[in-house]
C-alpha cells in the first residue's frame, strides 16, 4: 500500500499519540497512588455526577454492569467508595466516594489538571482556539459516522 501524502492521513496517528502520551503520564501518577485508571474513572464520574446507582455508573463509563460491580467491590475493599441505600427506594444502592477516595481523587485530579493546562503552553491563544475549533469539527464528524 502506497503511503498517502494527504495531510488528513496524519490526523488519526496524531490524535492517537496525543491520547497515548497523556494516558501514559496519568497511569504513571495513578500507580503511585495505587489506583487503576478504571478506579480513577469511577471517582471522576462520582465527583462530577454525585452518588449514583451501579447501572448509571455502568452507563456513564460505557461498560457492562458486571464489570462495574467487580470494580466497585475492589474499590470498596480499598476504602475508596461505599454502597449506601437509596433514601426513597431501599432496594437500590448508591455508590459514593469515601473521604479516602475523595482525597486520592483530588490529589490526582489537581496534578492532572495542571498537566492538561500545560499541554497548550507552546501555542498562542489564537492557535489554541483554532485547534479547539478544528478538533470539535473532527469530533462531530466522528460522532456522525455510523460504521467504518
Amino acid at each position: 500500500m502506497a503511503e498517502s501524502t494527504d495531510p488528513s492521513s496524519e490526523l488519526w496517528p496524531l490524535v492517537r499519540n496525543i491520547y497515548r502520551s497523556a494516558l501514559k503520564r496519568l497511569n504513571s501518577r495513578l500507580s503511585k497512588e495505587k489506583i487503576t485508571f478504571s478506579q480513577y474513572s469511577v471517582l471522576l464520574a462520582l465527583s462530577r455526577k454525585g452518588p449514583m446507582q451501579m447501572s448509571k455508573l455502568s452507563e456513564h463509563m460505557l461498560v457492562a454492569p458486571a464489570n462495574v460491580t467487580g470494580l466497585v467491590d475492589r474499590m470498596e475493599r480499598k476504602g475508596y467508595v461505599r454502597r449506601k441505600r437509596h433514601e426513597s427506594d431501599r432496594r437500590l444502592y448508591l455508590i459514593e466516594p469515601t473521604s479516602l477516595g475523595t482525597t486520592v481523587f483530588r490529589s490526582i485530579y489537581s496534578r492532572f489538571h495542571s498537566y492538561v493546562e500545560s499541554i497548550g503552553q507552546d501555542l498562542t491563544k489564537e492557535e489554541m482556539n483554532e485547534v479547539i475549533v478544528a478538533l470539535r469539527k473532527v469530533l462531530s464528524t466522528v460522532e456522525r459516522t455510523r460504521e467504518i
